[in-house]
């Protein structure tokens, strides 16, 4: 084999772009021909085409077969030349960044020559796809063969990316398929018992498979760095409300099912508060992976660039070469059509911050159902996010890693629902407080359940029981329906536990909980759901003082669960009125997201804005498509001027100067008709 590694990488080509393709290229033994149409100039020709400036080519893929001439692995037997290499060549040629894929847990070809490797479950069985059945994980079924890294697995894989970094001018690695999945194998049950882990207690047999595998990245780590100090590492599956890496890339296919449109809105706003660059990954497909023959429309793909990008993220666009090895023509002009607005854009883009005024503190915890123990985020933090993301609100979501650094940029944390503050949580709230900072608590966040009381020092309320019903009411003030159309004179229903409380001396009170007649029982019911309003409990459905304000009703995860309009316009309502002159104001519906930037640019702050519109159309399928989109006009947007004064407003990247005005401190911009995507420079 020719010895490729001693071919000088430039500095540039390691960083992330803003426009990369991640070319999926997972290629079964039944495909006969493979890469007999792939042709090193076409394939350039077409990447250019597309704007693309970094693309994701394949080493080694889930069936276990390598795309170059390898004496570790097995090179796919339909495969007659180093197809990675000329894919690597093609791309530098015009300037392309190509990181290298290689699959790590799910390695089909690996597991049938070493069964010693499969991890098996708890049930005893092998993690394989079924005998006699082609079941894919796109359906939610088992499809491939996982494989344990802490067994001679590791080494295997080890093996292979040292080959790699031999013979070939590495820019990065993509190392796919890097979860935590516990193995009770005889041989993993046996390196348990060594250790001391009881194969009964699941917490334990969890952190002893997060420390093997951790274990397993820092061999790969060093590995790699020793031969490419520079290259980007990326482990896809480690991506969670913990998120750890040098950089990261946040999978999210919005049609897919598994992930839907709010997923990378809501992780993108954690991601980037560890100042690490990031993708955010989209796909071209209606649906998901391997999608062949799905396409998206130009307006649905630029609608999820335009998402990614306005979040803070670059773009990553996932796509599928056919065996024969040609890429779709019709996939790099619609690629075209969009990226070539993302690259006129990228002046605004490079080195642009986005702004946050709120923080969502989340705690991360693990939902039994999900595969892979995948850390979650609590619906409280998910329905917060939703709920700031709909009412133009710039907030980002905080965990306990981010409480140990500065948190003065933040005007308040939210609290959601049943958030625990114990130990160095409440020490470090507390002195966030200190600082001016304002908490705002739902529900039991920040109460200690067995001594039946809120443990931070300055709450505007004292704990006292939760509601005696299930659903509870809640009848609103003046101040919680502000300017929405919520009534004062009507109970509005909470689907979930209120909590009754009482307010402190000077603590200032809106709304009133309410109860219903009575819970719904074999012995007593009405109607089809629930019973109707009964008593007043004496109780406040928000208190607030100057540093705390506390909604009685666990509004964030009511909403997410239920989606009631009310909870959102309630919760918002209160926040408002606890945190007036927010930094953006606009009369854009809750389907246009509204996101504020800061850029340093030529010796002076441009302040930019991106609205991004979510226009669904109806469907009787589980997931809304959006591949039809309409100009929407009469949207104002309105930022605080912040002592920083605009010499002019206009449209990105067309330069249109747009007419504005300063009225009460803000800078008001009336907008002309927008698309899916529209940025607003404040320069």
């Amino acid at each position: 084999m020719e010895t490729r590694g001693s071919m000088q990488t430039p500095s540039l080509r390691l960083r992330l772009r803003y426009r990369q393709v991640h070319l999926d290229f997972h290629t079964s033994a039944a495909c006969e021909g493979v890469g007999s149409q792939f042709d090193p100039r076409t394939f350039a020709e077409t990447v250019k085409m597309g704007h693309v400036n970094s693309m994701t080519v394949f080493a080694k893929c889930h069936h276990g077969f390598s795309y170059y001439p390898t004496h570790v692995g097995t090179m796919h037997p339909n495969l007659h030349f180093d197809l990675l290499g000329q894919q690597i060549e093609a791309l530098h040629s015009i300037d392309v960044r190509a990181p290298i894929y290689v699959t790590i847990m799910w390695d089909d070809l690996a597991g049938e020559s070493h069964p010693e490797w499969v991890i098996v479950g708890q049930d005893g069985r092998p993690r394989t796809r079924p005998p006699l059945w082609g079941a894919t994980p796109s359906l939610g079924w088992e499809g491939w063969t996982t494989l344990d890294v802490s067994s001679g697995y590791a080494d295997y894989v080890l093996a292979q990316v040292e080959e790699i970094c031999r013979l070939y001018p590495v820019d990065g690695f993509f190392f796919d398929i890097c979860h935590i999945v516990p193995n009770f194998s005889p041989w993993s049950l046996a390196r348990m018992r060594d250790v001391g882990v009881s194969p009964t207690d699941d917490q334990a047999v969890q952190r002893f498979t997060e420390a093997n595998l951790l274990r397993f990245f820092e061999r790969l780590t060093v590995l790699v760095r020793s031969k490419v100090p520079q290259a980007s590492i990326f482990y896809n599956g480690t991506v969670t409300p913990r998120m750890k890496q040098a950089h990261l890339e946040i999978e999210s296919l919005p049609t897919s099912g598994f992930w839907g449109y709010l997923h990378y809105p809501i992780g993108a706003r954690h991601a980037r508060t560890y100042d690490l660059d990031y993708l955010g990954m989209t796909g071209r497909f209606h649906r998901s992976w391997a999608d062949f023959g799905g396409l998206k429309t130009t307006d649905q793909l630029a609608h999820e660039c335009g998402t990614i990008l306005s979040a803070g993220g670059k773009i990553s666009v996932g796509d599928q070469l056919h065996p024969n090895g040609a890429l779709d023509p019709a996939v790099y002009r619609l690629l075209g059509r969009v990226f070539e607005r993302v690259e006129q854009l990228e002046p605004w883009l490079e080195g642009s911050v986005p702004a946050a005024e709120v923080g969502i503190l989340s705690i991360a915890t693990t939902e039994e159902n999900r595969p892979f123990g995948e850390k979650i985020y609590r619906p409280g933090v998910e329905g917060a996010a939703q709920m700031l993301l709909e009412s133009a609100v710039q907030f980002d979501i905080v965990d306990d890693e981010n409480l140990d650094r500065d948190l003065g940029r933040y005007r308040a944390l939210i609290l959601p629902d049943d958030t625990p503050v114990i130990d160095q949580r409440r020490y470090r709230l507390e002195a966030y407080m200190a600082e001016g900072g304002k908490l705002v608590l739902s529900g039991t966040a920040a109460l200690d359940p067995q001594a039946g009381n809120f443990v931070l020092s300055a709450m505007p309320v004292r704990y006292r029981a939760p509601c005696p019903t299930m659903p509870g009411y809640m009848r609103l003030d003046a101040a919680l329906t502000g300017e929405s159309e919520l009534a004062t004179d009507y109970d509005y229903v909470l689907y979930g536990q209120a909590q009754q409380v009482e307010p402190v001396a000077g603590a200032a009170r809106h709304g009133q909980l309410r109860r219903a007649l009575f819970n719904r029982t074999w012995e007593h019911f009405i109607s089809h759901a629930h019973a109707p309003v009964g008593d007043y409990l004496n109780s406040p459905l928000v208190a607030a003082n100057d540093q705390i304000l506390y909604m009685a009703a666990p509004l964030f995860g009511a909403y997410r669960r239920f989606d009631y309009w009310a909870y959102r316009a309630i919760a918002i309502n209160a926040l408002r009125d606890f945190l007036p002159s927010p930094l953006v104001q606009t009369s854009a519906p809750g389907w246009i997201e509204t996101t504020l930037h800061s850029q340093q640019a030529d010796g002076a702050t441009r302040r930019i804005i991106h609205l991004t519109a979510y226009q669904p159309r109806r469907t009787l399928q589980p997931v809304p498509h959006v591949d039809q989109a309409a100009k929407t006009a009469g949207i104002v947007v309105s930022v605080r001027v912040d002592g920083a004064m605009p010499r002019r407003v206009y449209l990105a990247p067309e330069r249109q100067v747009l007419p504005f005005t300063v009225e009460n401190g803000y800078v008001r911009v009336e907008l002309p008709p927008i698309g899916v995507h529209t940025v607003i420079v404040l320069e």
